[in-house]
């Protein structure tokens, strides 16, 4: 055994510890005979090795990525799998630290994620059979792409460059009127052409203090780089039309690409005024509206930073998505994309939270024209069928 499994031969072997492993294991190891426990027993695994794991989901179903004891997660899923698996020991299967486990970048609930890396030490035999037999024990919303060996200091999330985010947005939230918001809606150009400049002035380094939450304006933590930030031309799924909002950036904060979409929605739509925008990068603290999470998608977290340093002479295999482009392609469109146009069919998140922002206020004290209280007939996918008829959604 190698110095780095002693922690798992240093163990308490008092009878009240060895009952608590044995029903740790229970939970994380389906009790088959058939499982990849049966056949390969943990002595006889390989040595651990540091490696990043090119992985999709769709986060509709779970809390958020990280592991949270008593809820649902993307980790926990993965941890299971990695046991199940054989990748990891039973003593290493309840404590992501033990295996120095790191994710690239954070997503919250219900936040989907296209190319998102983990680093981690696992017992890796042969990586292709390795990846085969994750993805038969994770659940078909999550898919492993591959396995790659890295060097032993690896760290995803240090060597993050940058983030690409896309947000899926339907077109009808961008309408000027609540007449004219219903799901048949369809984008003008010259509309169109207005969302894609507001967007613009959110490129550069500003202090995004006000879209995240807990932060001061004097953090140095709330300045932030967006390289980019792109609107698609409008396209229609089912009878509604969407367009994808890509946002670059080195680094996001808490809430801040679900701000930004709210901000450019308020702003396109005129329900505040326009000057609020700049207000919103001033000193002074403003509520900024929170678009729903259904929408947004982690499309990749670029590793160059690493590529350079280890890849550039062929040593190590390069952290790069072009041998998965078809595979993630397919996974987006079947698992992320569609959940995402059928829950707003059946639900109506964003329809609905549309309607909230005429009650919103950005500044205390904030006194709204009487003409926002007055709520207006809303039609939703069937003609004539009001707005505000429709369930109200949990997103």
């Amino acid at each position: 055994m190698t110095s780095q499994d002693t922690s798992c031969k240093r163990k308490d072997t008092s009878p009240a510890k060895q009952d608590k492993c044995k029903r740790l294991k229970v939970e994380c190891i389906d009790s088959k005979d058939d499982t990849p426990q049966a056949l390969q027993t943990e002595s006889k695994l390989p040595s651990k090795k540091r490696y990043a794991i090119l992985m999709g989901f769709c986060g509709d179903k779970y809390k958020g990525m990280m592991i949270n004891p008593g809820v649902r997660t993307i980790e926990e899923e993965l941890l299971k799998a990695f046991h199940r698996s054989s990748l990891i020991k039973s003593c290493n299967a309840t404590d992501i630290k033990k295996l120095s486990f790191q994710r690239a970048s954070r997503t919250d609930k219900g936040v989907s994620a296209a190319r998102q890396i983990v680093s981690c030490n696992l017992h890796v035999d042969d990586i292709e059979r390795s990846v085969e037999l994750l993805n038969s024990q994770l659940p078909s919303d999550i898919i492993v792409y591959d396995i790659i060996r890295t060097t032993k200091s690896y760290d995803c999330h240090k060597y993050a460059t940058s983030r690409v985010y896309q947000y899926l947005c339907p077109t009808y939230v961008f309408a000027k009127t609540y007449a004219e918001t219903y799901i048949g809606y369809r984008l003008p150009q010259d509309v169109l052409e207005q969302v894609r400049t507001t967007l613009t002035f959110f490129v550069g380094t500003k202090n995004f203090f006000n879209y995240t939450s807990g932060k001061k304006m004097n953090d140095p933590s709330c300045s932030r780089y967006l390289r980019s930030i792109e609107c698609s031309d409008p396209f229609v799924m089912g009878n509604t039309e969407w367009v994808r909002i890509t946002l670059h950036g080195d680094s996001f904060m808490y809430h801040m690409i679900r701000k930004i979409i709210g901000m450019t929605i308020a702003t396109t739509r005129d329900v505040t005024p326009a000057q609020y925008l700049q207000k919103s990068f001033e000193s002074e603290r403003c509520d900024v509206p929170l678009a729903p999470g259904l929408g947004l998608i982690l499309e990749e977290v670029k590793q160059q930073r690493y590529n350079n340093k280890f890849a550039s002479d062929n040593t190590r295999k390069p952290l790069v998505w072009d041998a998965y482009e078809e595979t993630v392609r397919q996974f987006k469109a079947d698992q992320i994309e569609k959940v995402i146009y059928e829950e707003e069919q059946k639900r109506r998140v964003v329809l609905q939270w549309v309607e909230t922002l005429k009650m919103h206020t950005f500044y205390t004290g904030d006194v709204l024209p009487e003409s926002l209280f007055t709520k207006p007939e809303v039609k939703s996918t069937v003609e004539g069928v009001p707005c505000s008829t429709v369930p109200m959604g949990n997103g």
